[in-house]
């Protein structure tokens, strides 16, 4: 595990997690490549081992593979305050979303 200080803080890692679940598209599978594609390639805030380390271990554990990496790499360098952090604003636009879309379908009486 890393214990030099990262290059990034944990406010600027919640952003990109908080943009990615709000905007992201395409499935796990495609948001696991952006994250690799921004974290890994251009910001280089995660190396490549740490994040083949947290990829092989979110495909092992249950629930949806994007939000077990999203709480790996914020585990990588700001440990379980990180992770929570991280995975919270990862998952917290899909829900308000589905939230919203419940309201408006009972408010309007279901579909035709």
């Amino acid at each position: 595990m890393i214990t030099e200080k990262p290059s990034y803080s944990l406010k600027e890692l919640c952003y990109y997690f908080l943009k990615l679940g709000t905007i992201g598209f395409g499935g796990p599978v495609a948001l696991v490549g952006y994250m690799r594609r921004d974290l890994v390639e251009q910001r280089k805030w995660i190396t490549e081992e740490e994040y083949k380390e947290g990829l092989a271990l979110s495909q092992l554990a249950p629930g949806p593979m994007a939000a077990q990496l999203s709480m790996y790499l914020g585990f990588v360098h700001f440990r379980v305050f990180g992770a929570t952090i991280v995975s919270i604003a990862f998952v917290l636009p899909s829900f308000i979303m589905v939230v919203l879309i419940g309201i408006a379908y009972k408010l309007f009486g279901g579909l035709p």
